[in-house]
């Protein structure tokens, strides 16, 4: 057990990292779907081209002190990337307090990253880039290593009619998530005549499950399609969007999935008592 000392200094710390990953993701969120280089050239003001300085990069701060505005021409700076660093960062701390210290933090770091650029690019564009998913992926491969380095297997086991195979769980996870979402995309497609879903939300649904693993994954997806479905329907009764207007389902998959991570053994108790109430009002 940490001293109150260490966990003030190490979360503080966490946060610090965080808000730094949200800078870097603002530029991941803005160039990636433009199919540009987010190494090259160096940050700079959209509207004017201007360089920007290293005091002009210090998350949080140097949006305030610059007061929304670029120092070259005064152009207005959105309040989105003022909001991912905060998110980002405030995420950090979360996925460290639930993880705790350790490099198996490391990973959830990297996932929780990736959920919050797809959150905004997929918002943005309609685009889940598929850079996005392999680093998804590059966390969960980072992950089993971990628990290989570990001395655990990370093997689950699966049964087949007249055979048995142990699998492991990054495998069956992806396999879990590219299934279930290739069946309702081509479900959704048979039944209205149109995509339901885009390719990057099947994709996204495989890194999530190499993520998460099978059984987290069935959580993850049951609450996106369940926050999907009920926003879906307020959007259509308040009228803001119209029957056949696509709603972007990234990031319902994205904050479902940072949800789980962070919470695995609430949600799925949540879940078992919601299933023993559902099937106990059909009892006899």
């Amino acid at each position: 057990m940490l001293p109150p000392g260490a966990i003030l200094i190490l979360g503080a710390s966490a946060l610090a990292l965080g808000c730094v990953v949200g800078s870097f993701l603002n530029v991941c969120i803005y160039r990636m779907p433009r199919d540009r280089s987010i190494v090259s050239p160096p940050s700079h003001c959209p509207q004017c081209g201007g360089r920007l300085r290293a005091v002009d990069l210090v998350p949080l701060a140097s949006f305030l002190f610059l007061g929304r505005k670029c120092r070259f021409c005064g152009g207005a700076i959105s309040w989105r990337y003022f909001a991912v660093e905060l998110i980002t960062g405030l995420v950090f701390l979360i996925v460290w307090l639930a993880c705790g210290p350790g490099p198996s933090v490391v990973p959830c770091w990297i996932f929780a990253s990736v959920v919050i650029a797809v959150v905004f690019t997929d918002l943005d564009h309609m685009i889940i880039p598929d850079k996005l998913v392999l680093a998804g992926l590059a966390a969960a491969l980072v992950a089993e290593a971990l628990v290989a380095a570990r001395g655990e297997a990370g093997l689950l086991l699966v049964s087949l009619p007249g055979t048995e195979l142990m699998v492991p769980r990054l495998l069956a996870g992806g396999l879990l998530g590219l299934g279930v979402f290739v069946f309702i995309r081509a479900f959704s497609q048979l039944l209205f005549r149109r995509e339901g879903m885009g390719l990057g939300d099947v994709k996204l649904a495989g890194a999530i499950g190499a993520m998460l693993g099978p059984t987290l994954a069935l959580v993850s997806f049951g609450l996106a399609i369940l926050a999907g479905a009920v926003l879906g329907v307020l959007l259509l009764v308040t009228r803001v969007r119209r029957r056949m207007e696509y709603l972007p389902f990234g990031p319902f998959l994205a904050a479902a999935a940072l949800a789980t991570l962070v919470a695995p053994g609430f949600l799925m108790a949540a879940t078992r008592e919601c299933y023993l109430r559902w099937t106990g009002a059909f009892a006899p």
